[in-house]
């Protein structure tokens, strides 16, 4: 079975990309991995899926 997260880019004026990218390769250690991206209303965001821990 897997389990999704939801993020999104901070609003951050300075370094918002490599803060993004920072966020979704912590994620990656953890086990997660992006399964779609898209932006909405100038913020991009990511859906992360994973196996479910039991």
């Amino acid at each position: 079975m897997k389990e999704y997260k939801f993020i999104h880019q901070k609003l951050t004026p300075i370094k918002r990309d490599a803060d993004f990218e920072d966020l979704i390769n912590s994620y990656a250690k953890m086990g997660w991995r992006v399964v779609n991206t898209f932006v909405h209303r100038g913020i991009v965001k990511a859906i992360l899926e994973r196996e479910k821990k039991e």
